[in-house]
């Protein structure tokens, strides 16, 4: 079973109920594919904890094999004892930002150190912190971070993505933009730090983005900055799904669909309710739910060839994905090529970004010559990846 295959399983199996339909059937087939390979793409996906909870919610943890059961329960105790650590760590922070009347927006996953999202706390694993404040407020909270027992990594940071510190066995990146500056203008930034809400996290106060906001940040995030089109992450799908049932009634569907609208990105929106449901299994809810069943056909035609494509070329599969849903006349599909491989991947990418992928730290001065490799680059793998799907659909004439 490939490794696509073996990722849609698991996702599957951690929407699943108690009773509900399909269980022995995702057992069967997550048998048959063997724990060892089972084990080490949930670890890759940030979705272990999260897997051996559900397993054993769902009664299937004593049929595990005595390796995969004793390898599983390890790394859960070691994700729950990492997450209490870092939850620490977060309170720290917080607790020193209070002091100095700094006001901090947790971001994506450590939103579950406050809102029980995920049940419980300790099942949603944690690479790093991401925490929100405005930008005048940086000088501070240096030394916050610094008096929490957090060190300051690099001394030029890109201004579009974060000042990183670490320590305590955690990351911490604190950022002044919720995204990337180039994709800044998808959100309303007055309206983001507004809305946010006051929650408590063991009596220290602090805040979290409405929900809303929430599922739009993922949803930018993860489609929009890292284009999971085709190579998803199980743990963000999840993290949409959940905090969607979490919130329910409380998210403005209608305005996310408006804001999707009015930045040109409802197409992507679209795709990726039915990489959700496809994937998972789940139902949205239902303001979204028939999106899913927009292009249908479009959608499976090349997801299936793309999603195995070899892994020097994912992110050019990625790309193309996006050329591809949004459809078109022929002078609309060149426009969006034009878009997505020239003005996005190059023009608009941020010379931090370029700097740190060809390893150069002084070269402000090379920044047109670096664009231009960048862009044939590029273009190289867009050739690369249009001749494997060539290659791909003629064999399957055969």
């Amino acid at each position: 079973m490939n490794e696509p295959t073996i990722k849609r399983y698991i996702t599957r199996l951690l929407n699943l109920k108690r009773d509900g339909e399909g269980i022995d059937e995702i057992w069967n087939e997550l048998e048959s594919a063997g724990w060892s390979d089972i084990i080490d793409i949930a670890q890759e996906q940030q979705v272990l904890t999260f897997l051996f909870h559900k397993l054993r919610q769902l009664g299937l943890e004593t049929k595990l094999k005595p390796e995969a059961h004793r390898i599983m329960s390890l790394k859960y105790q070691e994700g729950v004892a990492r997450n209490v650590v870092t939850r620490h760590v977060l309170k720290d922070i917080i607790c020193s930002f209070n002091q100095y009347g700094i006001k901090a927006i947790i971001l994506k996953g450590a939103i579950n150190f406050c809102e029980n999202i995920y049940e419980n706390w300790n099942l949603r694993s944690m690479e790093d912190l991401d925490i929100l404040i405005k930008e005048e407020d940086f000088p501070v909270a240096r030394q916050c971070l610094k008096t929490a027992g957090l060190r300051y990594l690099d001394g030029q940071i890109p201004r579009d993505l974060s000042e990183d510190f670490e320590g305590r066995d955690i990351a911490v990146d604190m950022h002044y933009l919720p995204v990337p500056e180039k994709y800044i203008n998808l959100f309303e930034m007055d309206s983001f730090w507004s809305n946010t809400m006051c929650v408590e996290m063991d009596g220290i106060k602090t805040y979290i983005p409405s929900p809303t906001d929430q599922i739009y940040h993922k949803f930018v995030h993860d489609v929009i900055r890292h284009q999971e089109l085709v190579n998803f992450r199980i743990q963000d799908m999840c993290d949409f799904v959940m905090t969607s049932q979490y919130y329910n009634e409380r998210i403005d569907w209608g305005e996310i669909l408006r804001r999707v609208r009015r930045n040109d990105i409802e197409t992507l929106f679209n795709f990726y309710c039915w990489q959700i449901k496809r994937n998972l299994g789940a139902e949205l809810p239902q303001p979204i739910n028939y999106l899913s069943d927009n292009n249908i056909e479009s959608y499976e035609k090349w997801y299936d060839q793309l999603s195995e494509c070899p892994e020097w070329l994912e992110s050019a599969s990625e790309r193309l994905m996006a050329i591809l849903i949004k459809g078109g006349n022929i002078t609309t599909h060149l426009k969006n090529t034009f878009n997505v491989l020239v003005k996005e991947s190059v023009l608009n990418e941020s010379k931090e970004f370029l700097l740190s992928l060809y390893h150069i730290k002084n070269g402000k001065l090379l920044l047109p010559l670096i664009r231009t490799i960048h862009l044939s680059r590029v273009l190289f793998l867009h050739t690369m990846i249009i001749t494997y799907l060539a290659k791909q659909r003629l064999s399957i004439k055969k």
